[in-house]
């Protein structure tokens, strides 16, 4: 389980790539972000911070995609734990 620590610089690190207009860095992020084996609070940390934006990042959906995979490949996890955190699709 993640800690608080872990989810705000989460939270703050992809507010302020937000703020700066730098999504193309963010995406980058999101590609390099391990999903098999993750923390499940870390996955949904993510999900969750970049949904405001999520139409504007080519490799979301890839992600919630993989996120998706892997908790339903972890029998213990509810799915219902992504309902929300779709997002919108890429819009170029």
């Amino acid at each position: 389980m993640a800690t608080g620590k872990e989810l705000d610089a989460i939270y703050c690190n992809v507010d302020l790539l937000i703020r700066a207009g730098k999504l193309e860095t963010l995406d980058d992020l999101l590609r390099t972000v391990p999903v098999q084996g993750a923390d499940i609070d870390v996955l949904l940390g993510y999900l969750t911070a970049t949904l405001p934006v999520s139409s504007k990042l080519s490799c979301r959906q890839e992600f919630y995609r993989k996120t998706q995979d892997e908790l339903a490949a972890r029998k213990e996890t509810d799915p219902t734990i992504l309902q929300g955190l779709q997002g919108n699709p890429y819009v170029a």
